[in-house]
């Protein structure tokens, strides 16, 4: 549907600037996708400063926001600023349709026009809040009642200023009831925002892995890259497949900068174990750097969980003492190994762990114990020092 519409204009996406309000937005709106519910698009500087695309039954509609954002947090914004509704009019003539239609708020009711149908909301972004009669207004159009002076300007200004001569004035009426305002947005502010700990929040639920601050920091440079590269350079060749190359974010475009395998996005998604996604993925971690392959590392899973499955059916077999002793031994081996490299090789340690394995037999402690469960052990505690 976005590419049956020639855009207003592209002159945002020629002039982004990286960490501005508008970016930090799209990157939450961006965010949202991996909850795997009904946004599954964001589409930076296109129609809008953004663009959330919604699946519904029957197909597609989209939420176009714009973000305005005030240095001076004190200063509530004014329907004459964001409407072009003069708040000293006597009367209704008073008012100039070019404001209204040239307003932010105008400028978002055109898309109730252009989209029809397929336009589900249009939001007023901002980091500040708004005076009284915005609030009246609003508060007057979601309770259906059209009685404020302001909001009877707005229907009967509406043809004029937005086009759509066939409509009736209940449409207009249900058109603008798609205008929402988000007001004192918490990481629109320049100072003292929230965005860093939001973003981290939802790359920590979405990584396999467990991630130092670093490597935190690395992936929303990354997720801001993103953002970047989707709002810049105008877009020549208006189709569909052009608008998702070069404005759309898609989970794929997510995935390729969170330390996330679709595999096990999907089983997260699905309701699998988060923990234990996290723990294979450390696994994963340690000897990739080492240069293990997938066997290597699918062995060595296999056996953290063969270890899992022992201790859970032991626990209240073998006498406290005992285990804590086989678990003492095992900290103590990967304490011996450990050089903090942040990786392994299996031929490596092998015969720290045979050596463990001889120890244990020694002090009666190794029961049915085999190499592949102190694998198993050894791995275990090496996934407890990392969560």
């Amino acid at each position: 549907m976005l590419e049956t519409k020639p855009a207003r204009e592209q002159n945002g996406r020629d002039s982004f600037s990286r960490y501005r309000a508008q970016a930090r937005s799209a990157a939450m709106a961006a965010l949202s996708i991996l909850e795997g519910g009904k946004i599954d698009r964001v589409y930076c500087d296109l129609h809008d400063d953004f663009v959330i695309r919604i699946k519904s039954g029957d197909g597609y509609s989209y939420a176009f926001y714009q973000v305005k954002t005030k240095s001076k947090l004190n200063k509530n914004w004014t329907i004459n600023e964001v409407m072009g509704l003069k708040s000293t009019a006597k009367k209704s003539e008073d008012h100039e349709s070019s404001k209204i239609k040239d307003s932010y708020v105008g400028k978002l009711l055109l898309h109730t026009v252009v989209f029809d149908g397929y336009c589900e909301s249009v939001v007023f972004q901002t980091n500040i809040h708004t005076d009284d009669n915005i609030d009246e207004i609003l508060e007057d159009i979601e309770l259906g009642l059209f009685s404020n002076k302001y909001s009877r300007v707005l229907v009967d200004r509406f043809i004029e200023c937005f086009g759509g001569d066939k409509i009736s004035e209940n449409q207009i009426k249900e058109k603008m009831s798609r205008l929402k305002f988000e007001t004192d947005v918490q990481y629109l502010k320049e100072k003292d925002n929230n965005f860093e700990p939001l973003v981290r929040e939802s790359i920590y639920k979405f990584s396999e892995i467990e991630l130092e601050r670093t490597e935190l920091d690395e992936i929303l440079l990354r997720l801001m890259e993103l953002v970047q590269s989707k709002s810049e350079g105008i877009i020549e060749d208006w189709t569909a497949e052009s608008i998702e190359a070069n404005a759309g974010i898609s989970v794929d475009d997510l995935l390729g900068i969170l330390s996330i395998s679709k595999e096990a996005y999907r089983d997260i998604l699905a309701g699998g174990d988060l923990k234990a996604i996290k723990s294979a993925s450390i696994i994963q971690r340690y000897l990739q750097r080492g240069g293990a392959g997938s066997s290597e590392i699918e062995y060595c899973s296999r056996c953290k969980s063969k270890w899992d499955i022992w201790v859970r059916k032991n626990r209240h077999v073998i006498i406290d003492f005992d285990l804590e002793c086989i678990f003492s031994a095992v900290r103590a081996t990967l304490i011996s190994v450990k050089d903090g490299s942040g990786k392994f090789v299996l031929y490596s340690i092998k015969d720290q762990i045979k050596d463990l394995e001889a120890k244990l037999l020694k002090d009666k402690l190794l029961y049915d114990l085999d190499l592949g469960l102190l694998f198993g052990a050894f791995f275990s505690e090496l996934i407890k020092g990392e969560s």
